[in-house]
This record gives structure tokens, C-alpha cells and sequence, in this order.
């Protein structure tokens, strides 16, 4: 990683006579060998481009710009915005614009070439769901970055038979690799937060081990609605008779005594195909 300065947030804040939004759900990270540790998990080549979801003071961001590599940071508070125009108008290879994470559209935004590496630090609600549309959005993404609440981290890591394992990680891995990064404690953050936090890191795969129809959904969600049930009771709304239901277990070859959550998703997506 090229080396860079680091900026407290609170020395910036400071400068600009702002504070914390609690309505963005701002915590600005004020740990600096956390946003090194960051930097080189996000370890951006040459020919990369980077998107920055939420850059906020632009912490992150100035280790990403030393890289060299094109960053385009989204952000969509009027007080960040101009701190960032503010703060890095010395960087020719960082652009900003007005913009909510939320209704990213990378191929709109980026246009064609290289490998797109996305970075963000999200309110949690959201991050599984915009990592799950970036499959669908970008050919080119070759790997996400996000910050998450620790208990999301451990759903997505999560294993079948696991207490953590359930739909969110049957969707998130079957289109990417999962990896811990680093766990990040409170006290890195400023204000604050009520909860740790843990980066991880996805990779797309290169063939999805399953494709998210709305039947898999379906499958998915009835298997882990009532988690102690028998997978055969929670899969009989779906059909119209049991004879219909044991057939495509027997096809999909899961027992339908097993519950939901010892289901790899494999098995899943077998009996998505059968329905």
C-alpha cells in the first residue's frame, strides 16, 4: 500500500464546525491502523477502479487515492460532499458525486473498462442487499469491501448447522467467496456505535453455486421461517399436495427429516429445480 497521511476525523470535523447525523447513522472511524488494515485488504492494483460507498470525511479515502487508481466516492449528505470537495482537491484520480448507496448502479456510473473493486462503510440495513444487486449490475466487480455489523459478519460466514447460518448467507454465498478481514471494536469509531463491527471481504464467483430465482427464495425463506421444524413441514405451504412435495425431495435426494439450516445451498437450489 503507497503510504499516505492520515487525517483524524475529528480534526476535520473540527475544521468544518460539523458533527455527527444521527439520521445518516454516521460513525466516523477514527482508528488509524484500522483504516490501514482497510487499505490493504482493499489492496487496489493498477488498471482497478475503485467505488467508495458513503465516503463521508474521506478517511478511507485518502489511503485509496495514494494508490493512484480512479476512486468515485458516492455520498449523499451536503455537509460531506463539501468537506470532500473541500479536502481532496488535490487528487486528480478521486470524483465525487451527489448520490444514495442505496440505488448504486456501478455499470451507470463507471461505464466499460477495468475491474471495479467496491469500498463501503454502510448503515447494515443495506449492505447485504446492495452486495447481492452488484452481482447482477457489473460483470466487472472483482471483489467488495464493506464494513458490517459483527453479528451480520457472522451470519454471512456462517456454515449449515451453525446458530448463525440462515438465508442471508445461503444468498451472499452462493454468488461469493466470504472472507473476514478484521473485527473492528466501538472504540474505533467516533461517536461510538452500540455495536462491534468486522470488515469483510466478497469475491464474485466465477460460477455461482446457485442462481437466486424467485423459487429459491421462496425455498430458502419457508426452510429457515420456522428453524426447528422438519424441512418437509416447512416446505408444505409451497405445494399443493405432500405426494407432490416427497417427490421433489426424493429428486432433489434430501431427506425431508433434515431441518433447514443443515441444508448446503446445493441442496437448496436441487429442490428449488424440482418445484
Amino acid at each position: 500500500m503507497t503510504d499516505y497521511s492520515f487525517e483524524d476525523p475529528r480534526d476535520v470535523l473540527a475544521r468544518h464546525r460539523l458533527g455527527a447525523k444521527r439520521r445518516f447513522s454516521q460513525n466516523f472511524l477514527i482508528s488509524e491502523p484500522t483504516v490501514r488494515a482497510i487499505a490493504r485488504a482493499v489492496d487496489l492494483k493498477p488498471g482497478e477502479r475503485c467505488v467508495e460507498l458513503g465516503p463521508g470525511l474521506g478517511t478511507l479515502t485518502r489511503a485509496l487515492v495514494a494508490s493512484g487508481v480512479p476512486v468515485t466516492g458516492i455520498e449523499r449528505d451536503p455537509d460531506m460532499l463539501h468537506v470532500l470537495h473541500k479536502e481532496l482537491t488535490d487528487h486528480p484520480n478521486f470524483h465525487v458525486v451527489d448520490g444514495d448507496a442505496a440505488q448504486l448502479d456501478v455499470q451507470g456510473l463507471l461505464g466499460p473498462g477495468g475491474p471495479v473493486v467496491v469500498v463501503g462503510n454502510l448503515p447494515y440495513a443495506i449492505t447485504g442487499m446492495i452486495a447481492r444487486r452488484l452481482v447482477d449490475q457489473c460483470a466487472n466487480v472483482a471483489r467488495v469491501v464493506v464494513m458490517v455489523q459483527r453479528e451480520v459478519a457472522e451470519r454471512w460466514l456462517a456454515h449449515p448447522g451453525e446458530r448463525a447460518y440462515g438465508a442471508p448467507t445461503v444468498f451472499l454465498s452462493a454468488v461469493y467467496a466470504i472472507d473476514h478481514v478484521l473485527d473492528v471494536p466501538r472504540g474505533a469509531f467516533h461517536p461510538a456505535p452500540k455495536v462491534e463491527s468486522a470488515v469483510v471481504q466478497l469475491t464474485p464467483r466465477a460460477e455461482p453455486r446457485a442462481e437466486e430465482t424467485p423459487t429459491l427464495q421462496a425455498v430458502v425463506k419457508a426452510a429457515f421461517h420456522q428453524r426447528r421444524k422438519t424441512l418437509r413441514n416447512a416446505l408444505r405451504p409451497l405445494f399443493t399436495d405432500t405426494d407432490t412435495l416427497d417427490r421433489a425431495l426424493d429428486m432433489a435426494e434430501v431427506d425431508g427429516r433434515r431441518r433447514g439450516e443443515t441444508l448446503s445451498v446445493e441442496e437448496f437450489a436441487r429442490i428449488a429445480a424440482h418445484l
